[in-house]
């Protein structure tokens, strides 16, 4: 097994100097964010006005409708991998679908058995993609190893590792901060004296769309960089593993932690920036409603049971990536297996969303198959009309959901601030997919 310390070529007194330089910017940029007022919902209705190919405001509901279902088509033919329409009936397609088929059982099998582990559903997940940044014993270690950092820094520091709140305000540290343990204790005497660095945000893909990876929990382990999707999975996975409570929250195109106080009380906890921010400034800046928080689709905190269930989607989501569509069987089979744990049975705006895929990449298939370039035609094919009528049903289902499509600027803007991100990925002159290992002798570092 390749020992985490190896990860790394940077030299320890050069990793801190870059750190410094890391967590300045990082603060700078996180001011900019987090105090430049969010952008108008005007602004953002103009922009998916925009995404509507042009279309101007004034248009009748045929006209609505027709500009969606060009929309529609045109991720669908995104998704598809291949030109040949029946690939997913070949051999290899379903040797290919097996490992899915297999990971989907584990996870179901933690839910039914209540035998719950977000650490192993992950990586159950990614190994199933492929090719993943560290093996399930590295994997394993380093979680270990980061746990057991954490309680040994809270002894140290006087800290009452039988508190929930002290556990989360300990787990906050590790990853926002560099912290040092190796003072002498009597009742944990043989430790040696290192230093973890804090994990940092991956401007350079972190929309995963140049390396599909990025998206990975074990990228962020392997390298120390990661966004919205893997840091709060992290934070979750270092309390599960010090037995301390906490919840991953969603919000549009976005994820991060509540966590109890002594007195259960909840509180906010933003990974990504090491910010401690109310549900107002997640309904200001990416437009959380009314309607779809009483549905519970953003700001509910998600039980682990339900973290396993959106595992699940996560699951159908890395299929989606690799396979395609498929028949979208697999597909429905995860969101079916996955809905019955949130709220209503359908408090997974993610689900239903993969659920208007699998038929629009249908829909595109007949369409192609028949020549049918306008809506008109269409509706002149049975089998489209019927699947254009589901995608209008999903829609409304959806839209009852209090689900608001927020367009790439938005998120951009929270994320980056004019030319931020540029600038901080050329201050930290590193790749992001390089491995590189957090934790550094003490003694190395002057």
């Amino acid at each position: 097994m390749q020992e985490l310390k190896k990860l790394g070529s940077t030299s320890p007194t050069t990793a801190i100097q870059s750190q410094q330089i890391i967590n300045q910017v990082n603060n700078q940029v996180m001011q900019a964010m987090y105090y430049n007022p969010p952008p108008t919902q005007q602004q953002i209705q103009e922009a998916l006005r925009q995404q509507a190919q042009g279309q101007p405001p004034s248009l009748t509901e045929e006209e609505k409708r027709a500009a969606e279902i060009r929309i529609i088509l045109s991720e669908a033919h995104r998704s598809e991998p291949v030109s040949k329409v029946d690939y997913w009936n070949t051999a290899e397609f379903a040797a290919s679908e097996t490992a899915y088929d297999t990971a989907l059982d584990k996870l179901q099998q933690q839910l039914t058995t209540n035998n719950l582990s977000i650490k192993d559903a992950y990586f159950e997940i990614e190994n199933t993609y492929g090719n993943t940044f560290l093996t399930k014993p590295e994997y394993d270690g380093q979680i270990e190893k980061s746990a057991n950092f954490i309680i040994r820094w809270m002894l140290e520091n006087h800290l009452d590792t039988k508190s929930n709140l002290a556990v989360n305000f300990a787990i906050q540290k590790f990853m926002s901060d560099t912290l040092s343990i190796g003072k002498h204790l009597l009742e944990l005497p043989n430790v040696k004296p290192e230093t973890h660095l804090p994990f940092y945000y991956d401007y350079e893909d972190y929309k995963a769309e140049k390396d599909y990876r990025s998206y990975n929990v074990t990228k962020t382990f392997a390298t120390g960089n990661g966004q919205c999707h893997t840091l709060p999975l992290i934070y979750a996975i270092l309390a599960e593993a010090l037995g301390a409570t906490c919840y991953l929250t969603e919000a549009p195109i976005h994820q991060f932690i509540k966590y109890p106080d002594n007195q259960g009380n909840l509180h906010n906890y933003e990974v990504t920036s090491n910010w401690q921010i109310t549900d107002q400034w997640y309904k200001d800046y990416l437009y959380v409603n009314s309607v779809a928080e009483k549905n519970k689709i953003y700001l509910c905190p998600l039980t682990k049971q339900q973290i396993i269930a959106g595992a699940i989607i996560d699951l159908a989501c890395s299929y989606k990536q690799k396979l395609g569509v498929g028949d979208g069987q697999f597909i429905n089979k995860c969101v079916d297996a996955a809905m019955s744990y949130f709220p209503n049975k359908d408090a997974n705006i993610y689900g239903w969303l993969l659920r208007e895929k699998v038929i629009a990449v249908k829909l595109y298939r007949v369409l192609t198959q028949n020549g049918a370039r306008t809506i008109t035609q269409a509706e002149q094919i049975p089998e489209a009309k019927a699947l254009m009528d589901n995608i209008n049903t999903l829609n409304t289902k959806i839209a009852s959901l209090g689900y608001v499509e927020i367009p790439d600027e938005a998120y951009d803007y929270m994320v980056q601030n004019q030319d931020n991100k540029g600038k901080i990925q050329a201050l930290k002159q590193m790749d992001n997919l390089q491995k590189r290992n957090l934790f550094i002798p003490k003694t190395k570092i002057r």
